[in-house]
């Protein structure tokens, strides 16, 4: 049965079918000249559309998280006035919520530009080849660098009292989709003797070592890999947790809020769909079954509980088998997630064999949301359940409910835009990551320096330190809360909505299923 809650038109994701198309390759290269397609079976661009669409799922309900969390704390959230923190609204927005939100405000008014040496952070991103490629990242992060420098002050700022920080010189290194590039961008990197790094997609995880060795902290974007979940001195940030916290929503959702005892769960069959199903749905219904070993308080709680894993391949054109062996099963919910193509066309093979929402739960994550299909499927897909990371749709401001998610999205898309974005790139779920990641980095660095010296180490520790911490368009992160092993996610928390055949509708605001494979070990693989 559901959890009651306030019922909420839901933000409407429209940067999550982006991602999928951004996941597969991208129109241009990191020269500016045209790139061709990666087709939609090719591994490494399967796997980029699968786990990194799903793992960053666009944030979608900005009202529903403001008002419940406001109503748990008492708080009154909200924005602080130009250059003037109010400290009040950070027990709904999020720690130093008062003093972002107000710099934001003062810089509108009164830009400040950096002064003095230059601090370098570097970003390590897939670019320029056709089996994946993502350029809107990099030219976020590069418009975001550019807006800290001229109008925030730098790194180490204090906008209200009008001192300014140090300017970002800002190191890129665009990767291809393969394990030497990874470490070769690594290296370079590395040698440069970075700040921070920022890792914004990464299929191998074989770059961490070489920033951990050179005593480098990294910050992950979009977290998709075993290494990205549980690597020392990583920082998992990007909203949702990756895999990690979409796929154990799932679970959860199933089995918690829709009581079911029988789960279905077809799976994405690319590299990173493997670590994702074996590691974050299979496990932890195994741990909720007993039969896995785990911390979690809902460990061996559903001792009857039975599943079925069934591997479906992208862009595969019948799906009639597979869904012959989801049925037979007879089971009480369905989950999957996947690219957004291969979702609509596990519905459509599965209405053409008689299934129905109100028949069988489906619950899919935001990578699979496209309107004009949810909207073509009629009464097919009335009723399914999406998962999706809580906070703002960034590149539409006129989305968003909150003064808080209102003033960043409208910050996001007028700065984006000022300083050399695309107008299309703002509009992808990736041109969003890539711009929040920036401007936390940003942020953390400040608190850190009004610790004391900047440095590599002060801020590691402020990174590590973070709980209930304001994050650029989501909801609070916190990194001292991740459960063993997965030691680097720093945001976890999910959404649960329901088509209703025109809109979004908020059934479970903020909740997550990370317990679930707390103190389990890795399991990347059958």
């Amino acid at each position: 049965m559901l959890k009651k809650t306030t019922t909420a038109r839901a933000v409407v994701p429209l940067v999550a079918l982006a991602l999928a198309v951004a996941a597969c390759g991208s129109s241009k290269s990191s020269s500016g000249g045209a790139t061709t397609a990666a087709p939609a079976a090719t591994t490494a661009a399967a796997a980029a559309t699968t786990a990194a669409a799903a793992a960053t799922t666009a944030p979608t309900t900005a009202a529903a998280n403001t008002a419940t969390t406001a109503a748990a704390t008492g708080g009154k959230g909200g924005v602080s006035p130009a250059c003037k923190p109010d400290a009040s609204i950070d027990s709904v927005e999020g720690v130093n919520a008062g003093q972002f939100t107000a710099d934001i405000a003062c810089a509108a008014t009164k830009p400040l530009k950096a002064a003095g040496d230059s601090i370098t952070i570097g970003l390590q991103n897939p670019q320029g080849d056709p089996n994946g490629s993502f350029p809107e990242y990099s030219s976020a992060v590069q418009a975001a660098v550019k807006y800290i420098n001229e109008e925030l002050g730098g790194i180490g700022s204090d906008l209200s009292a009008g001192k300014a920080g140090r300017p970002i010189k800002l190191e890129t290194c665009f990767m291809a989709i393969n394990p030497a590039d990874s470490q070769k961008c690594a290296n370079e990197l590395a040698g440069k003797k970075p700040f921070t790094v920022i890792s914004s997609l990464n299929f191998f995880g074989n770059h961490f070592p070489i920033y951990k060795q050179a005593g480098i902290n990294v910050i992950v974007g979009t977290p998709i890999t075993i290494g990205d979940f549980t690597s020392d001195g990583v920082y998992a940030i990007g909203a949702g947790g990756g895999c990690l916290g979409a796929h154990t929503a799932l679970v959860y959702t199933a089995t918690q809020i829709l009581k079911g005892k029988k789960i279905a769960v077809p799976w994405a069959d690319t590299p990173p769909g493997v670590v994702c199903y074996y590691d974050l749905e299979k496990k932890p219904l195994d741990v909720l079954q007993g039969s896995v070993k785990g911390t979690s308080k809902l460990a061996g709680s559903i001792p009857d509980l039975t599943q079925i894993g069934i591997p479906i391949k992208p862009a595969t054109p019948d799906l009639s088998a597979q869904v012959t062996q989801i049925l037979d099963f007879k089971p009480d919910v369905i989950l999957f997630s996947a690219q957004g193509a291969d979702c609509w066309n596990l519905v459509d093979a599965l209405g053409r064999l008689g299934w129905t929402p109100d028949k069988i739960p489906l619950v899919m994550t935001g990578a699979c949301i496209d309107l004009e299909k949810q909207k073509a499927a009629g009464a097919l897909a009335k009723g399914i359940y999406f998962l999706g990371a809580g906070g703002a749709v960034l590149g539409d401001p006129s989305q968003n409910a909150g003064d808080r998610f209102k003033l960043e999205s409208q910050d996001y898309v007028d700065k984006a835009k000022k300083y050399g974005m695309e107008a299309a790139d703002i509009q992808k779920g990736f041109g969003a990551q890539g711009w929040s990641v920036m401007m936390t980095i940003w942020e953390q660095a400040n608190i850190a320096a009004k610790k004391g010296a900047l440095t590599p180490d002060s801020f590691k520790a402020q990174m590590g330190s973070t709980k209930e911490n304001h994050i650029f368009g989501s909801v609070p992160f916190g990194c001292t809360a991740a459960p063993k092993p997965y030691v680097a996610i720093c945001n976890g928390t999910a959404n649960l909505l329901q088509w209703d055949g025109a809109k979004f509708d908020v059934k479970n605001p903020k909740f997550s299923g990370v317990d679930l494979v707390a103190g389990t070990e890795l399991k990347p693989g059958p």
